[in-house]
């Protein structure tokens, strides 16, 4: 249970609270006194009308053209300050009313959407589907294996109309607005080094696309496939020396399927991309990863207090690298991700 605060569209409709259902179903096998162990769990998962997905910052991003921020380009702050300009003698309300009538927007949506409280956001529904495997194999009292398996499907659907609706009404405005003070359309004058209409199709209008259009489709954003095994052996199991059947080894290699990090552009450089195709995704390689630790078990002060020390190795092999985690439409990296080298970490426990 996750209690909501209100929240509300660009419409200023309130949206409904967030839902969710589950399924679970599968088998548990234990063999030979629990030195085998398996179990198999099949999941599907449906969160409605939930708005912490893209649908909500594509909602917001579709007011920063308008209010919402201070960018550069937005309309009603340079309608103010045009107006102003132009007309010295008009008072504040003369003003609001000639930004209302330029703009489209009423003093009202000025307002409400500049500070909106609630907060402005969108839903959509979420759906999750997959199946996962543990196994856990105890040869011997020394010895202890456990592995496993997930494959998980996240899918999108049931996006809230609002944005569509938002973006319907407010484009003819966007694009007939003329700046008095250079002659040229607002839309495509640049401010700040920017324009309202690179803004959108960047920002707004392309992810928005992609967002409908892998409605019931699997998001190659999820890494589908995930794999772990990790081992841990006693070397009492092979030796009774006094110092070496202390000791304890073991380690673990987890691998990832590839991610999507973006979708190729229907047109190809050096021609203007302007539409982004959903079924050529952009993918990130899979990864492996191998961790390792070696403890030893000691009794100190006349057998009275007992002591581990245990050195861990994360990401065994790893000498630190950026890592993609978003592309432009011709799959050349435009975001990345520090992945830290090797880290070793040196742990000392006492049982007092």
């Amino acid at each position: 249970f996750n209690p909501q605060g209100p929240q509300q569209d660009q419409f200023r409709r309130q949206l409904p609270n967030s839902t969710g259902e589950g399924k679970d179903w599968g088998f548990w096998l234990n063999m030979n006194d629990g030195k085998f162990v398996l179990r198999v769990n099949r999941f599907e998962t449906k969160r409605v009308k939930t708005r912490g997905g893209d649908a909500a910052t594509i909602a917001q991003r579709s007011l920063r053209i308008d209010v919402f921020q201070s960018d550069a380009h937005q309309l009603v702050n340079n309608a103010r300050a045009w107006i102003t300009q132009f007309n010295p003698t008009f008072t504040t309300a003369q003003v609001d009313a000639e930004i209302a009538r330029q703009t489209g927007l009423s003093v009202e949506e000025q307002r409400e959407l500049q500070l909106p409280d609630p907060g402005i956001s969108s839903t959509q529904d979420v759906e999750s589907r997959g199946t996962e495997i543990e196994l856990n194999f105890n040869p011997n009292k020394y010895w202890t294996v456990q592995s496993s398996f997930s494959d998980t499907e996240t899918i999108n659907t049931n996006v809230n109309p609002a944005t569509t609706d938002w973006i319907a009404r407010r484009m003819p405005f966007w694009t007939k607005i003329v700046d008095p003070r250079t002659g040229t359309l607002w839309w495509d004058t640049p401010y700040g080094g920017n324009t309202a209409h690179s803004y959108f199709t960047n920002s707004v209008d392309l992810p928005f696309k992609i967002l409908q259009q892998q409605q019931g489709k699997s998001n190659p954003q999820i890494r589908r496939y995930r794999v772990k095994a990790s081992t841990n052996y006693q070397l009492a199991g092979i030796t009774q020396h006094r110092i070496l059947r202390n000791f304890n080894v073991g380690g673990a290699v987890r691998w990832e399927d590839k991610g999507g990090i973006g979708y190729y552009g229907v047109q190809k450089f050096p021609a203007s991309i302007t539409e982004l195709d959903p079924n050529r995704p952009i993918y990130d390689k899979s990864h492996y990863y191998v961790d390792a630790f070696v403890s030893y078990r000691m009794k100190l002060f006349a057998n009275k207090v007992g002591a581990s020390i245990q050195l861990n190795a994360r990401n065994l092999g790893e000498d630190g690298r950026l890592q993609p985690v978003g592309a432009f439409p011709d799959g050349t990296p435009l975001a990345y991700r520090i992945v830290d080298p090797a880290l070793y970490i040196l742990q000392v426990k006492f049982d007092l």
